[in-house]
Parts: structure tokens; sequence; C-alpha cells
């Protein structure tokens, strides 16, 4: 099952029973306005879980790995949090294709926090929602899509 969280506190079970999960996803990632929904996050764990009935132990055994946005429906990052095969979590800007050495010319806010990006790395709703159903069936980002390491997350 996938697990939603809106502003990390608010969590639900994302499901098909108000509509196709894409047209929900793209619903969220749509309300975002940096104030009242300023980030959304998503994140897999079993269905025998017993996400219901103890989400705190579902989450510290299954949500360390995620994809979140954060920002508006206009101007959004993407990030990603995954278990690496040593076993260690690393955390990273999800990018359309580009050369990742090219310098970060523009800036998300989300909060109070105004954190650099490429252009490449900022995203709409319309253009993040494809990746979080991505995300949604598969657990990772689309082939075709940069990682940028964050290596102080």
């Amino acid at each position: 099952m996938i697990i939603q969280e809106t502003n990390s506190s608010i969590s639900s079970i994302l499901r098909d029973t108000f509509g196709p999960i894409s047209e929900q996803v793209r619903r969220v990632l749509g309300l975002l306005d940096n104030d009242e929904n300023f980030a959304w996050q998503i994140w897999w764990c079993p269905d025998d879980a017993d996400w219901m009935f103890n989400p705190e132990q579902a989450e510290e055994q299954y949500g360390g790995s995620y994809l979140q946005a954060g920002g508006t429906a206009e101007k959004m990052s993407v990030e990603l949090r995954r278990r690496e095969d040593d076993g260690e979590y690393r955390f990273y800007i999800v990018g359309r294709d580009h050369d990742l050495a090219e310098p970060l010319t523009e800036t998300i806010d989300v909060q109070a926090a105004h954190e650099p990006r490429h252009p490449a790395e900022l995203f709409t709703a319309d253009q993040a929602a494809p990746v979080f159903m991505h995300y949604v069936e598969h657990q990772t980002v689309p082939d075709g899509h940069t990682l940028r390491l964050i290596a102080d997350m």
C-alpha cells in the first residue's frame, strides 16, 4: 500500500476509492500552495504491515524511503530518499535529464527554506504527477530523470 502524508503530519492510505489514483495524485500536487499545503510525501509499506492500527511502527520500518514534493503547484521540488544497497539512506533532488555539473541558478521556497535548484529540478504539478505515479507503481523514479545527491541529509 502507498501511504500519503501532507505537511509531514496528516497521513492516510492512497486508494482509488474516490477515483483513479493518477487523478488523485495530480489533484494533491495541484493543491500545493506553500501555505496550508506546502509538502506532500508518499511511501510504500506492505499490506500486512498493520499501518491502520500501528502507524508509528510501520513508518519506522518502511517510511525511511519516500518521494516528496514541496513548494507550489506552479513551482515545486521533487525529492527522493531511499535505502541504497549498502543499507544507508540517501537523499536526492530529482530532475529532468540535465548535466548535474551545471550551476544551480533557481531557488525553491518551502516554508522558510530557500533551497538552490537547477531549472530542470523544478516541476509543475502536471510535470511531477507522472514521476509520482511511477513511484506508486515501482517505488522509484522513471528512467531518464537525474538524481542529485544531497550529502547533508
